[in-house]
């Protein structure tokens, strides 16, 4: 699970472009079961806004209110307890998770994994204008969502072409992995 972090943070990496991915390592760790560890680019921070023991919501922000927001929940699920990841669960499982996200929006969903072999939910919304980006996946029984949304002063709520192209290369390239001890 420190790779979990990884997943998280390094997505912030993805919300600045390519070109400014000389930031600073960090890491952020949930009830001594999941860390989550990547690079934040220049100008961002990751803070944590609430913790209890089961559930964790992060978010990580630019110094620049217009630049892109990277939302992060994490949640233990008991329903998914024996899931060491997202592949471990069956297809009606995984058609239930899907059939949250399209009850408001009109989605599309892609299954891809990252070199390490780490399996993420992409959530995309159709249409011009996409104002999120969400990635989801299950790690040792905790649900893990990293939301991709507009700055708090973005022109518009919409993510740019490129916001979106950055985010997805970086979840590419996530690892994750438990906690050992």
């Amino acid at each position: 699970m420190k790779k979990l972090l990884s997943l998280f943070l390094c997505a912030a990496l993805l919300l600045a472009s390519v070109s400014a991915f000389a930031g600073s390592d960090a890491s952020i760790d949930f009830q001594d079961r999941l860390q989550l560890r990547g690079t934040l680019p220049d100008g961002y921070k990751c803070t944590i806004l609430s913790q209890s023991d089961l559930t964790m919501e992060c978010a990580v922000i630019s110094d620049n209110p217009a630049a892109p927001r990277l939302n992060i929940f994490i949640s233990f699920n008991e329903s998914y307890a024996s899931a060491q990841r997202l592949g471990d669960l069956d297809a009606e499982t995984l058609e239930w998770i899907k059939s949250g996200f399209s009850e408001e929006n009109t989605v599309t969903f892609d299954m891809f994994e990252t070199a390490s072999g780490v399996s993420l939910l992409l959530v995309r919304e159709t249409g011009e204008d996409q104002d999120f980006l969400d990635f989801y996946t299950v790690c040792q029984g905790h649900e893990i969502e990293l939301t991709l949304v507009a700055g708090d002063e973005a022109p518009g709520l919409a993510l740019t072409e490129e916001q979106i192209t950055n985010c997805m290369e970086l979840m590419r390239s996530l690892d994750i992995l438990p906690v050992q001890g």
